[in-house]
């Protein structure tokens, strides 16, 4: 009795550390989206380059997984999740004291191997841990979930409170810490696969195969790139909210998605998955329509966006990690389909977001040419700051907002007290104008997103039809 009173803590602190590395690693896929435009300024970059930050680190892990699945029978978890922890550990190191973007992407592909290994090793200890398969698979399930939907979150506020390298530099000692806690806990019940295969799984047999989940699980984690990638570049680059502002944001999707994982259908899994496949739609959609900036709007999408996450991921992943075979293989398959989602959504959308931003501008100036015409200052004046404002936009680096504040400041140098005035207004109108035709910008990669994530209903639509009639 004594022994076991003993082995509680260490067995809790070790159990908590686990979950801590599992969210720490699904989490950096998305922690980073806050800090970009920063590193796009600090690092002298654009968003198409920038964007490598988020995909080298998908890519790398992605390969991880995929290199140590024939080796899977030959690793010891507990090992292999403290070697994987070290590795990011030290990337995440390298990653905050990066001084260019190159340096800062390879050390993002070290620390996406370091991901890939922690997160298959992280499976069979959580098993050998907890008691039945359901609570396993779902337990890890929503850890992965929740990780992924907070990390703009805290990406903002680290940004915010300290700088873009902070986003890196504090995800080492987190990393170490929980490498700490496991070699310190006892040693797991063990790697068995007993009590995990496809026959214990929490979906009905027959239903839903985790050959479909995973196919389901890469179209979803696509979408998702609308809520996490699209939306923070649009409230940082766009709206001009400081990254504390973003965040505060953004926090509604990870509330959401916990909320909707409490109440998701445990005994229906293809119910739960459409169900948030459609949610996250419906979110993404609402986005898109919008054509200004509308902080609540954004709220209720975002939360849509959140909800879906959490009905459809954790309902998802339990599946996939429900099939036969080695707990480390099963885990290298599910990460590396959810991730390539993402990957397939970065390459996607990326292009066609630059595209959409650099014209924007262009599709405003027939709205800025007629509010110069119709304002009540000067002619001389209007045709000087008309020429000083196109020479501002030609000069604007791709995909970033045209800075007017200074043609309108020299427009106003020896103008009278009347005219600053009118100046001023003006220049609220052409921001505003110039805002709303960037917002506007964002539709198509949102409806991309959207369409993404109900792609998730054709593996979901063709197990329902197959499934055995009783």
């Amino acid at each position: 009795m004594q022994a076991r009173a003993v082995n509680n803590p260490s067995a809790a602190t070790a159990g908590l550390s686990i979950r801590l590395a599992i969210a720490l690693a699904f989490a950096d896929a998305s922690v980073a989206v806050l800090a970009l435009p920063q590193i796009v300024e600090r690092l002298h970059t654009s968003i198409s380059h920038v964007t490598w930050v988020i995909t080298a680190y998908n890519l790398a892990l992605i390969a991880s997984t995929v290199v140590m699945v024939p080796f899977a029978d030959r690793l010891a978890s507990r090992r292999a999740l403290v070697s994987g922890l070290v590795i990011f550990g030290l990337a995440s190191l390298g990653s905050g004291l990066a001084g260019s973007l190159p340096v800062l992407v390879v050390w993002r592909c070290v620390q996406g191997a370091g991901a890939g290994l922690l997160l298959c090793a992280s499976l069979p200890l959580f098993a050998g841990e907890r008691r039945g398969a359901g609570a396993t698979l779902q337990s890890w399930a929503a850890t992965a979930a929740f990780g992924a939907a907070i990390g703009p979150a805290v990406g903002g506020i680290l940004t915010q409170l300290f700088d873009w390298r902070a986003i890196f530099l504090a995800q080492a000692p987190v990393a170490a810490v929980a490498a700490l806690a496991t070699i310190a806990g006892p040693a797991p019940a063990g790697d068995s696969d007993a009590g995990l295969d496809g026959r214990s799984c929490d979906a009905p047999a027959g239903s839903l195969s985790p050959l479909l989940a995973n196919v389901a699980l890469a179209f979803v984690s696509a979408g998702v790139i609308g809520a996490l990638f699209l939306a923070t570049v649009m409230l940082i680059n766009v709206w001009q909210l400081a990254p504390l502002g973003a965040a505060a944001v953004l926090a509604v999707i990870p509330i959401a998605t916990a909320c909707a994982e409490r109440l998701a259908p445990r005994r229906s899994p293809i119910v739960a998955a459409a169900a948030g496949a459609v949610v996250l739609a419906v979110g993404l959609i609402v986005l898109a329509l919008i054509a200004q900036r509308e902080l609540g709007v954004t709220l209720i999408a975002l939360a849509l966006c959140g909800a879906g996450l959490g009905l459809s991921f954790p309902a998802l992943t339990r599946v996939a990690l429900g099939g036969r075979g080695a707990l480390f293989t099963r885990a290298a398959r599910t990460v590396a389909s959810r991730e390539g989602g993402l990957v397939v959504g970065l390459v996607l959308l990326t292009p066609v977001l630059v595209n959409e931003l650099n014209a924007a501008p262009s599709h405003a100036v027939p709205q800025v040419t007629r509010a110069i015409l119709s304002s009540p200052v000067p002619l001389l004046t209007k045709i000087e700051l008309g020429a000083r404002l196109a020479i501002a936009n030609a000069h604007t680096p791709q995909s970033q907002l045209p800075d007017f504040g200074p043609p309108f400041a020299h427009a106003a140098a020896s103008q009278s007290a009347e005219t600053k005035g009118q100046l001023a207004a003006l220049e609220t109108q052409v921001d505003t104008l110039v805002q709303r035709a960037v917002t506007r910008s964002f539709r198509k990669p949102l409806l991309l997103c959207s369409l993404l994530s109900l792609l998730a209903l054709v593996p979901l639509g063709y197990a329902l039809v197959r499934r055995p009639r009783t």
